[in-house]
């Protein structure tokens, strides 16, 4: 048990040692580094997984996440060392997760991030780089016409480049073309004729190219005398157009002129009409057109040729229209044949007509004319008409018969089928109707109102037609509501007018035929309603030929009669338009009435703000009216597409009272809009009418807007105080000392707003009493919001009245204000507060406006302080004029303080004060004095000033000697502003002065730091004082600089100087000077040797200076760069090494600072990078030198900056430098592969679908302008345009093109491909194959498809195809009747195939038939055509085919009759068809539409199928039948189905009666006691008896039968049917006979128990009468002895 558990145990471990092993990332165990003692990461990319050089690999190694080492590297052969992973060794084996998240990434790769568990420090983790795909965009040609497009030197229209590259366009037109129309991007370019484009793009985005190009060519044209040529309508000789224009030659012969021949170069045209010739011409090469003419004299003779025939001599060519060329002088002799019933009734020869009204010429006696002498064309027209026939008409009084035209006597043509309108007068109705005394009135059928039609059906006769009319019999009309035979609904009438009945307009008026006094109808069968604007309603329907009842009336209608049918011809009228009466009148009242409706003017917006008065007028119930019933009106408020509203008012302003007066019009009603209910913009007043039939007037409405809430104002300031308020004249004034802001809001409905009709009065004056501009600023109007909902309230605006001038207190807003605020809204209601002056009494008389704040409306803004000026003016012990000292206007400061004014008498203060706004209202003054050894000496502040006691100040006041002092002065306006000003140090002293000695300093200079580069100007700023001795100084006189360039001063090298600060003597000394500042010019001084000189001097005297050495390099380095080698191939290949030498120009260089970008790559993978040398430098030159050995795609930059920070100028290369910063140096060839999509040939090398070659060329570095593909297109000999060649698209070095053959032809290919390097491919084997996707060209001509011939019968098929196959062509001709036909006729050659002719049809009756001719044609590529025609000989004339139920009739006997259905096919119409029915010895001529019907198919090129159908009706009667089918066609052909050439004769029996037959000398129950018994018997049969039957005994076996030969030569000899019974019968005969009639009716005769015997005791025992009589007689002898015996015993007992 322990032994199963241990294992069990060991199980468990090993599969979780697996289960952990499996969960180790792969990432981290993938490969094995180079490094095998240490963690790498191995970074690979690109296709084949090179090892990437130069990548930068950024990580973080993180112990249980906490992130530890950090560090970025750059991989060498494709790997990195983690060199800080073997501190972690120790965290692995206490099983800590040590996890190394790192990104990589390389120059044209996607950068890769993740994570990789590390499980062991001398791992590896292995990460492949993706390559960049370079963006692409699309160049696309749309070429039209014979021109080269090349794309960067490809022949392409479509390519695919790397964005931001250079594309080289070419269009280089065909030879004799031209560039017509190019746009590149959509911009038109022009290019001369015959000149090629060629242009450099940048493919910066999809470039798009649309080119013309056009080829020309000249026409020439040659003509001679007798007409015009004309190209286009234009008469040329010569004329150039350009490829592909299609040009109309039209060509006309003069008069008296024909068309000869045209030939277009060289080929003859045919034509078909001499005298003009159109055709149209696609110009695609040169071409010559030759034109001749002839003189002839034409008569052209016109005819209907299916009515007869016209010969001339000389013979005419032509049918119906012939051209007879006569020579001048000649004689033509015209004679003209009419068919059968057929006339010439009219001739016109030249225009002059000569008509025949009779039948003078017909077939007999024929037309004949001779002109002679013919010098001039002549026209002759020959008209054909059918024979005449005379129809007379005889028609009664009181009516009109007449034909479609009018006439009443008149002649049709033969065969016309004439109907005749029959009209009764007004009342009448007609009598009688005979033709040929015959009553047809039965056949007459109505067809209009009043009218009638007679038919009469092929007039072949002279016909007399007689009709009589009588009057029509009245209803009487006295009473409308009840008319005889009638009755209808009067009674639904809501109002009568006379004859007017009105009624609701949903009624449905009835007229039906009235019941009698059982309750039946009264034998009406229609009745018809005729109305005034000519329609009717029931009556008789012609088409059914039944009676109808009239509809309902359901709209208005005036009746003007009432015909009442009793039958077809039987009418009864009730008049209803008579003198009297102009109708009966239904009106449906259907109208609605109308009415407007008006209101009171609302104000010029459109608004109301009161109740108004709403008008309804023009109230009428127009027409036929039913009258008024009601009008309502009512307001509905803030309806919306979504609500219904709020109706507020509904009212009925007028009802109609039931049989009060029915009114038709209203007077005008009025009504109140009430602007209280209805206060709202969404207000819509509805007024309707509604009359009596119901009908509701659509509502009249208007929609209005009504506000009656006034708007208010409310004017809110803040809480601001004034500073002072004071009375003026009679309003108090308040000063204020900051901006005042007025909040106006205005409540009022959105709607009514009306912001620009706000006013605001604002006067601003300062206070000189002048005007002030620019003091109020007033904010846009903005909407309140809501305090509750926090949103902008639509019916609260606000703005703000600023009375600070603008926003941004660009300028002022003091001032002294009043103002005043009044708004009108658009509904006309106001609101207004405020002052217009300040004598204003009606301020507090506001209207609809609340104000909040102190003094509104007149007030002061003063944000100044005021002004003022302070002078001390000394005076000198014996001067009379004091000297003025500076004018002071603030405080001064303590580094100001100087004690500069001096005097020795006395000092004498003068001031001035202003405020632009407020008056001032107080000027006070202090004064601050100093000991003589004061050290220190400084002015009050503010802070001090606004403690000291102050004094008022006169307007002078004197400072006496002996004292330092400084005098301040403290201004105060109304609002409350405070402006403090002081002297300067004032000294009044006339004790002797001390000398100064102590030189100035210059404290400070920044910008300079010596020694120092600098790359631009140099900013100096300096400062100085003047250091105080004993409390004296005498201030700075002079400060100056000077910069120069040299090691020792010069004053030539000097280039910059200046005064920085003197003192004018008049201001206050300055002991102090900061911030003086001025610019060294580093172009003046632009050199490493540049020296600055600071000087500063007081007013004793005294100078100190300071000098300063800097650099200034301004110059860029500049970098040339030199190779050695510069023949490159394709601009930036070779095949080298090459050796770059880098030379820089600079003054203070620094190899550190240049800074050389190199790349290396082959086949994308890093290699390493090229060697530079050290650098060597000779003065300011400074060279180094670059060696490229290895095979690759090399990338070169290079930046240098100087010591001084300046970037190097544009890198120079010298000349004939040849791809200096990026090129590549190759040697492997290119290869190549060709595949195609479809490779299913036939015969070799034919295909019957386009193919698509794929070439894929495999190349690192590609070119696509150096593929040369050769490609060579023909068909059929001739060159064609070549196939497209896509753009190509490149997969890494993989780059792939398509050749679209889409076009049949020959197609050869081949190929070379040079790369950029110009290393050239092996050599391409040439391609040779056939694309042939067009079916042959196969046309059967010589006889129309579906088409029916009478004449000569020659078809032809030509066949042809580029790629013909002459085995694999199939011809075959069958007849519906002959079946196959063997092929007869002869083959010639023609271009690429061959034409088959047949020999003409053979004009032989077996030959008519109809015919299928197939061809079929494939050619070498397998494509395949098949042409199919129908057509049918017919010489003979018409061809009769029998269904084959017909087919199966004919020549038999039936006894059921049916239907027979013919069919007759002919090349041309038939006329006078005629079916003739024998039926036994009698003739019956068939009528079309009640014998037979007939169904026409064919024409329009077809042939003519006429499908009889005789009706089985016609053989209802047992007899014989034959039909005979007649018909003529328009050639003449007579046709019958009973010739000989048609063997179409149809004839059948129809026989229901059973045969008749007599047995002369044979009954049943009978015993003939003969040895031998002859039976006679006679049979017959209606029709044909067609079999005599006799069975004896046994039924199931004949004992004698006749066959129909040997009956009908018994019928024949009208003889008898005998058969012999042998008399040794012992037992009873019995015989049945049958008789058999052709239709296969049976009589059949049985005769019984018989005997033939001469045995007496046979006969005895078959004499029943004889054999049971003689029993009856034993029987009754035994039975009378019996009973004698029997009475004798009786007898005897008795006696006993």
């Amino acid at each position: 048990m322990n032994e199963v558990r241990m294992k069990k145990r060991i199980l468990s471990a090993v599969l979780a040692f697996l289960m952990t092993v499996s969960l180790v990332p792969v990432s981290a165990f993938a490969s094995t580094a180079t490094y095998a003692d240490a963690f790498t990461v191995c970074v690979t990319g690109g296709d084949e997984d090179a090892k990437l050089d130069g990548a930068s690999v950024d990580y973080t190694i993180e112990v249980d996440g906490t992130e530890g080492a950090k560090n970025t590297v750059t991989t060498t052969d494709g790997e990195v060392v983690i060199q800080e992973m073997t501190d972690y060794a120790q965290d692995i084996a206490d099983g800590k997760a040590v996890t190394l998240a790192y990104t990589v990434s390389a120059e044209g790769y996607d950068t890769v991030s993740d994570r990789a568990a590390v499980t062991d420090v001398t791992g590896n983790v292995d990460v492949k780089l993706t390559v960049k795909t370079p963006d692409t965009v699309n160049v696309t040609v749309t070429k039209t016409g014979n021109g080269l497009v090349r794309i960067n030197d490809q022949e392409t229209e479509t390519s695919t480049v790397e964005k931001g590259g250079d594309v080289k366009l070419e269009l280089i037109p065909a030879k004799g073309a031209y560039i017509q129309e190019l746009t590149v991007k959509g911009e038109p370019r022009t290019v001369k004729k015959g000149e090629t484009f060629q242009e450099t793009l940048t493919a910066d985005e999809d470039i798009t190219v649309s080119v013309t190009f056009v080829q020309e060519y000249t026409v020439t044209v040659t003509a001679d005398k007798g007409g015009n040529v004309l190209l286009d309508g234009e008469a040329v000789t010569e004329k150039t157009y350009k490829e592909g224009t299609e040009v109309e030659l039209s060509v006309a012969a003069d008069d008296d002129y024909q068309i000869e021949s045209i030939a277009i170069d060289g080929t003859q045209e045919d034509i078909a009409d001499t005298a003009s010739f159109t055709k149209k011409l696609t110009v695609d090469k040169d071409t010559t057109i030759a034109v001749k003419f002839i003189r002839v004299y034409t008569v052209t003779v016109t005819y209907d040729s299916q009515h007869g025939t016209v010969e001339t001599d000389p013979a005419a060519q032509g049918g119906e229209v012939e051209a007879v060329l006569v020579k001048q002088g000649g004689t033509l002799t015209i004679k003209a044949t009419p068919k059968e019933n057929y006339r010439v009734s009219a001739v016109e020869i030249d225009g002059k007509a000569e008509s025949f009204d009779d039948n003078r010429y017909v077939k007999d006696t024929p037309f004949t004319r001779d002109i002679k002498n013919i010098t001039a064309p002549h026209t002759i027209k020959i008209t054909f008409a059918p024979t005449l026939q005379t129809i007379t008409v005889i028609s009664g009084k009181h009516g009109k018969v007449e034909d479609h035209l009018g006439k009443v006597s008149y002649k049709v043509n033969y065969n016309r089928s004439v109907d005749l309108t029959i009209t009764p007068d007004d009342g009448y109705i007609i009598d009688t109707i005979t033709v040929d005394e015959a009553d047809v009135k039965a056949n007459v059928r109505r067809t209009a109102e009043k009218s009638y039609k007679l038919p009469l059906t092929k007039v072949q006769r002279d016909t007399e037609v007689a009709v009589t009319f009588t009057k029509c019999p009245q209803i009487g009309t006295n009473d409308l509501t009840a008319l005889e035979g009638i009755t209808w609904n009067s009674g639904d009438a809501i109002r009568r007018d006379g004859a007017t009945f009105v009624f609701a307009n949903n009624a449905a008026v009835r007229f039906s035929a009235a019941a009698d006094e059982t309750g039946s109808e009264t034998g009406i069968k229609g009745i018809q309603l005729i109305f005034a604007d000519g329609t009717t309603s029931g009556g008789y329907d012609a088409e059914t030929a039944s009676f109808t009842q009239p509809a309902d009336i359901r709209e208005t209608k005036t009746i003007q009669a009432i015909r009442v049918f009793y039958g077809e011809t039987e009418i009864r009228v009730a008049q209803l338009a008579e003198k009297k009466l102009e109708g009966l009148k239904i009106v449906v009242d259907k109208k609605a009435p109308k009415l407007g409706l008006a209101l009171e003017a609302a104000n010029t917006n459109g608004y109301y703000n009161k109740s108004f008065t709403a008008t309804v007028k023009s109230i009428i119930d127009r027409d036929d009216y039913s009258g008024i019933q009601s009008v309502e009106y009512w307001v509905v408020k803030d309806r919306t597409e979504t609500e219904q509203g709020t109706e507020t008012q509904r009212e009925m302003l007028y009802t109609y009272t039931e049989g009060g007066d029915i009114l038709q019009k209203l007077k005008e009603l009025s009504f109140t809009v009430d602007a209280g209910k209805n206060n709202s913009d969404n207000v819509v007043i509805y007024v309707q009418v509604t009359d009596r039939a119901g009908n509701v007037s659509k509502p009249e409405e208007k929609a209005v807007k009504i506000n009656s809430t006034p708007p208010t104002i409310e004017i809110k300031f803040g809480d601001e105080k004034p500073v002072n308020v004071v009375e003026e004249n009679g309003t108090k004034r308040g000063y204020y000392d900051a901006v005042r802001t007025a909040t106006v809001t205005i409540t009022d409905r959105a709607s009514t707003q009306a912001l620009d009709a706000v006013k605001f009065d604002i006067k601003a004056k300062n206070a000189a009493g002048n005007d002030v501009r620019n003091t109020v600023t007033i904010s846009d109007w903005r909407n309140a919001v809501d305090p509750e909902t926090k949103l902008p309230d639509p019916g609260k605006v606000s703005c703000d009245v600023i009375f600070s001038g603008d926003a941004n207190y660009i300028w002022s807003g003091d001032a002294n204000y009043i103002w005043s605020i009044s708004y009108t809204n658009r509904a006309g209601l106001s609101a207004k507060d405020g002052l217009s002056a300040l004598a204003d009494k009606d301020q507090t008389k506001s209207v609809n406006a609340t104000t909040i704040g102190e003094t509104p409306y007149c007030f002061t803004v003063d944000t100044k302080d005021p002004t003022g000026t302070i002078t001390a003016n000394t005076y000198v012990v014996g001067g009379k004029n004091p000297t003025s000292s500076p004018v002071w206007t603030a405080l001064i400061g303590s580094e100001n303080l100087t004690f500069g004014v001096w005097a020795n008498d006395k000092i004498v203060i003068t001031h001035n004060e202003g405020d632009e706004t407020s008056p001032i209202k107080s000027k006070e003054y202090f004064v601050q004095k100093f000991g003589t050894d004061d050290t220190k000496k400084a002015p009050l502040t503010v802070k001090e000033l606004e403690q000291m006691k102050w004094t008022d100040i006169s307007e002078t006041t004197e400072f006496t000697p002996n004292q330092q002092l400084v005098v301040y002065l403290k201004i105060t306006d109304m609002a409350g502003h405070v402006t403090y000003l002081s002297t300067n140090g004032l000294v009044v002293d006339n004790e002797r002065p001390h000398e100064e000695f102590t030189a100035p300093e210059i404290v400070r200079v920044s910008g300079l730091t010596n020694n120092k580069i600098y790359n631009g100007d140099v900013s100096v700023v300096v400062s100085a004082n003047d250091p105080v001795e004993n409390g004296v100084y005498s201030g700075l006189k002079q400060v100056t600089y000077t910069v120069y360039n040299g090691t020792v001063y010069n004053e030539k090298d000097v280039t910059q100087q200046g005064v920085l600060y003197s003192w004018d003597g008049k201001a206050p000394c300055c002991q102090s000077k900061e911030g003086m500042g001025f610019t060294v010019d580093a172009k003046k001084n632009n050199s490493n040797d540049v020296h600055i000189l600071l000087t500063a001097e007081d007013n004793a005297g005294n100078v100190t200076s300071m000098e300063y050495s800097i650099k200034i390099d301004i110059t860029k380095p500049i970098i040339n760069i030199e190779y050695d080698k510069n023949a490159a191939d394709s601009g930036t290949f070779f095949r080298e090494s090459r050796r770059a030498t880098i030379t820089v120009k600079e003054r203070n260089f620094d190899d550190s600072l240049v800074n050389i970008t190199l790349r290396a790559t082959n086949d994308g993978a890093d290699i390493a990078l090229p060697t530079v040398s050290g650098w060597t430098s000779s003065g300011d030159l400074h060279t180094a030198t670059i060696e490229y050995t290895a095979e690759g795609d090399y990338t070169f930059a290079i930046a240098c900056t100087d010591q001084a920070g300046n970037p190097n100028e544009p890198v120079y290369y010298a000349d004939g430098t040849v791809a200096p910063t990026a090129f590549t140096i190759d040697k492997t060839r290119p290869t190549i592969s060709v595949t195609y999509d479809n490779n299913s040939a036939l015969n070799g090398n034919y295909y019957n679908a386009n193919r698509t070659a794929t070439v894929v060329v495999t190349e690192h570095n590609f070119d696509a302008s150096r593929v040369n593909i050769t490609l060579r297109a023909t068909d059929d000999g001739a060159d064609i345009a070549l196939p497209t060649v896509s753009g190509w698209t490149s997969s890494g070095d993989r780059h792939t093109a398509t050749i679209a053959y889409r076009r049949d032809g020959l197609y050869t290919f081949d190929i070379d491909v040079t790369d950029k390097a110009g290393n050239t491919s092996a050599d391409f084997t040439e391609q040779t194959f056939y694309v042939d996707t067009t079916a042959p060209t196969l046309e059967i001509t010589g006889v129309a498809d579906r088409s029916a011939n009478n004449g000569d019968i020659i078809p032809v098929v030509s066949y042809s195809d580029t790629n013909y196959d002459d085995a694999q062509v199939n011809i075959t001709l069958t007849g519906a009747m002959r079946k196959g036909v063997a092929l007869d006729g002869s083959y010639a050659d023609q271009h690429n195939g061959k034409v088959f002719t047949f020999k003409n049809f053979a004009k032989e009756k077996e030959v008519d038939d109809i015919y299928t001719l197939a061809a079929t044609l494939t050619d070498k590529a397998g494509n395949t055509t098949e042409k199919t025609i129908l057509f049918s000989a017919n010489r003979f004339g018409s061809t009769y085919a029998l269904s084959a139920a017909t087919d199966q009739l004919n020549g038999s006997y039936v006894q059921t009759p049916q239907d027979v259905v013919v069919t007759e096919t002919n090349p041309d119409a038939l006329q006078n068809i005629r079916i003739t029915l024998f039926k036994n010895n009698q003739t019956i001529i068939l009528q079309e539409g009640t014998d037979y019907r007939i169904e026409v198919r064919g024409g329009n090129g077809q042939w003519y199928e006429y499908i009889y159908t005789v009706l089985a009706k016609n053989f209802a009667d047992d007899g014989v039948y034959r039909l005979t089918f007649y018909s003529e066609d328009a050639a003449g052909n007579i046709a019958e189905n009973t010739l000989d050439t048609k063997k179409q004769e149809i004839g059948f029996g129809v026989d229901k009666t059973k045969p008749n037959m007599v047995v002369t000398n044979l009954e049943s129950d009978t015993t003939y006691p003969l040895e031998n018994l002859t039976v006679s018997l006679s049979a017959g049969d209606n029709l044909l008896l067609q079999s005599v039957v006799v069975y004896l005994d046994d039924y199931s076996k004949a004992y004698k039968t006749w066959t129909a030969e040997e009956v009908a030569a018994i019928v024949a000899d009208q003889g008898e049917f005998t058969f012999d019974i042998p008399g040794d019968s012992t037992g009873a005969h019995q015989v049945k006979i049958v008789c058999t009639d052709a239709a296969g009716n049976e009589q059949t005769e049985e005769i019984t128990n018989f005997y033939v015997t001469t045995n007496l005791f046979v006969r005895y025992y078959n004499n029943k009468p004889l054999f049971f009589g003689s029993i009856a007689a034993v029987v009754v002898i035994a039975g009378v002895v019996i009973a004698l015996a029997a009475g004798k015993k009786k007898k005897n007992d008795k006696e006993k």
